[in-house]
């Protein structure tokens, strides 16, 4: 019983140590293709909000984009709610971040205030992972003012050991 115990402590710490460096790795190639896409130094929410995902929805949007029903579900239901945030070691690694440290919403709000200028903050959501960490969907919300914000969600998949951005869906703006 004790050596079950042991194996089994064991892969969830093995599958734990995954899921984090695979969430650290979406991060940052996320940060790289907004940075890429968008020219400009950004600000980094601290909360990692849940990732919007149905797989209705998803099909709808995708129409024509080969994934498999299994995949499909193993997002679904791998969809945890949680009151998780980045950590501020990972974004310090990135030189290009106006602030090494995450924001709250709170010190969010005050620099929309204090400059009354518009701004680059990205909100970037928990990843969903497929069960073999070999697929991954992640949303990201953009805040340019106190009200106006714009976001969407992309499909990632690792590809020969790298997380590529394979499609952008569910775009939006308020």
């Amino acid at each position: 019983m004790k050596k079950a115990l042991k194996i089994f402590l064991l892969l969830i710490s093995t599958l734990s140590f995954a899921q984090n460096k695979s969430e650290n790795e979406i991060f940052k190639k996320i940060i790289d293709h907004e940075i890429e896409k968008n020219k400009s130094i950004i600000y980094i929410q601290c909360k990692k909000p849940n990732t919007s995902f149905n797989i209705k929805e998803f099909k709808e949007e995708n129409e024509g984009f080969v994934i498999s029903e299994s995949t499909l579900q193993e997002f679904e239901k791998n969809n945890i709610n949680t009151n998780e945030v980045w950590n501020s070691e990972l974004i310090k690694q990135l030189d290009y971040i106006k602030n090494t440290n995450c924001l709250t919403k709170e010190e969010i709000e005050l620099i929309f205030k204090n400059t009354n200028k518009r701004q680059n903050i990205i909100l970037i959501s928990k990843p969903i992972f497929d069960n073999g960490f070999e697929n991954c969907i992640i949303s990201i919300v953009y805040s340019k003012s106190l009200h106006s914000s714009y976001g969407q969600s992309y499909f990632l998949k690792k590809v020969n050991g790298i997380w590529t951005i394979i499609t952008g869906f569910g775009h939006w703006m308020s």
